[in-house]
Parts: C-alpha cells; structure tokens; sequence
C-alpha cells in the first residue's frame, strides 16, 4: 500500500510539473478594438471570437467601438448579449471617423429583428476602462486584438496615473500586456495605404514606434488570400430563429457574396497561431502617407504574418468552423 501512495505521489508531481504556466492561467483575456460598421468582417470576427470564449480558449474583457456613432456600439452590445455575453464591456471611442454603418444602423433600429441589448445605451470611456481592467490583470497577460484604428491605443499609452494605477499607460501595458495582434497595413506588389492606418496615421505612428510589448501584424494581402464564403451564412451559421451576424452580412451587400477575412485571422491568430507563417523579429513603421514598413531587426518587437502554400485553405476552414454554433 505504501509503495501505491509512493507511486500515485510520484505521478501527481509529474502531471504538476508538466502543466505550464499558461495552462494555469486559464483563457487568454483578450481586449477587441473595432471600427464595426464599414465592413463585415469585424462582426464575423467577433463571432469566432465568442465560440473561442465558450470554448474556454480566451475571455473577452472589453469590446472597444471606433466611430461617432452610438449603433456601432449598440450592435455590438446586441452581439454580446446575443451570444450570452451581457458582461463584457463596451467602449464607445472618441474617434474621427464618423461614417454610414449600414449594417449596424438597421440591427438596432425600432424596427429591426428584435435583438436584445443589456447596456440601455450607455457605453464606457475606452482609456479609462483599459486602464482598470489592466490593472485588475494578472502581470504579461492580456492581449489586445486591434482590427480597427489606433486612436485608442495611442491614447492609453499617453495617459497618466489614475485611481487604478500609479503607473502611466505605456507602463501599465508593458507591466500587464502580452500580444498586440493587429490587422494594419500592407506588403503586396500593389502598395496600399491600408484603411486602418490611413484614418489615424499619427495614433499608429505611436503605436507601432512605442507600444512597449509584442506586436504582430495581419496585414492587408492575407485577408484577400482567405475568402469567408456565403455558405455559412446561408445555413445561418447554424442557429435558429434570426442572428445578428448573418442579418448584417445580408445588409451589408447584395447577396449571395463573399467576402475576404481581413479581421477574422487577427482573432484567429491568438487562437491558432501555426496555422500562419510569422517573420522574423524586426520593426514595423508607418510613415506620414499611412504606408508600412518592415525591417528585419533581431531585437525588434515586432513581427508580420503571411500565408503560404496550403495555409490559406487551411485558415478558411479553421474561421468557417469557428464561426458556426
């Protein structure tokens, strides 16, 4: 009996000493930036990112909105709570962008589906609401998912001590944050100023020169490599009765079409990483033109993805599965 209670001892120590400290951590705690309304792709990338959560893969701590615009916002609060996710913060972001959002306007108009909202309007201030939940964070442990501009983000490092910190807020994300995966910029044969850095080139400028953790850049080619297709949601994604995700990708455009998963795959990043081809180290700038720049650099923070060979058929299918109940 004894030598069984040796042995049972020996093999919980090991099971223990296997277990690594990001299995202990429990989901990844994410905060999403969004400018939902001027494409589809960031309301499909926030469903991946709810099946991610019920599957215990990550926890959404804050939705951040980036228009002068409350629906925005409202939709987004409607796809929370659609999705049984009430809690999660929502930040509407003084930004200056204000722009017809189709899709978002009529999911929340009077006579929309009847989609259901829990923050009666009423939305927090993004920096001060980063500020408190990074603070709340355990140390090197929140990520940032940027799929809109980088207003906010240049605001959160500029900001200073408050009640939640001592600390300023380029050292409260370096103190608390992991990854920055951001869907910005762009690489291709074709060179484009890439719209998520074009609305606020000086708030990038800052983001990509002194955010203090790693960064690593979706950028523009990708999204065209992988194609989200009508099929899903023509099954409506699965559910029953009306979702708010498949009633928008039908106003947003003249169905049937698809559309390229330019925001999905900075979501999908996080989740499954190997499914990318990932640079070396380096530095990414931008330009006063909105224009990207990478330069390899062994100390660098900063690092690109790319697809290659069969990747992209392989994230296609890896997003349509994660976005179906």
């Amino acid at each position: 009996m004894k030598k069984y209670f040796l042995l049972l001892t020996i093999l919980l120590a090991a099971v223990a000493c296997s277990r690594t400290p990001e299995h202990d951590a429990g989901p990844l705690p994410v905060i999403i930036e969004t400018d939902m309304g001027n494409d589809i792709d960031d309301a499909l990338a926030l469903a991946v990112a709810y099946k991610a959560e019920n599957e215990g893969k990550i926890r959404i701590l804050a939705v951040g909105c980036h228009k002068l615009s409350d629906t925005p916002a409202r939709y987004v609060d409607i796809l929370n709570t659609y999705y049984g996710h009430p809690e999660i913060e929502v930040a509407m972001s003084l930004t200056p962008v204000k722009e017809s959002s189709n899709y978002t306007d009529y999911t929340v108009a009077p006579c929309s589906m009847g989609f259901a909202e829990s923050k009666g309007g009423k939305f927090s201030e993004p920096v001060k609401l980063y500020r408190k939940l990074l603070s709340e964070a355990r140390d090197n442990s929140v990520c940032f998912i940027s799929l809109g501009f980088g207003t906010t983000l240049a605001q959160l490092l500029d900001s200073p001590g408050d009640e939640y910190s001592p600390l300023t807020g380029k050292e409260l994300v370096a103190k608390k944050a992991k990854t920055l995966s951001v869907m910005a910029g762009s690489y291709g044969e074709k060179k484009r100023a890439e719209y998520n850095v074009t609305n606020d080139i000086p708030a990038m400028q800052k983001v990509f020169a002194e955010w203090p953790v790693e960064i690593v850049q979706n950028p523009f080619e990708i999204g065209k490599q992988v194609i989200f297709p009508c099929g899903p949601i023509e099954e409506n994604l699965g559910f029953e009765g009306p979702n708010p995700v498949v009633e928008a990708y039908k106003l947003y455009n003249k169905m049937p079409y698809d559309r390229p998963s330019w925001d999905i795959l900075s979501v999908a990043y996080l989740l499954e990483p190997e499914l990318f081809t990932k640079s070396a180290a380096g530095r990414v700038s931008v330009d006063d033109k909105g224009y990207t720049h990478f330069t390899p650099d062994e100390t660098g923070r900063h690092y690109v993805l790319s697809a290659t060979l069969d990747q992209p058929q392989a994230l296609k299918e890896y997003i349509i599965g994660m976005s179906v109940k």
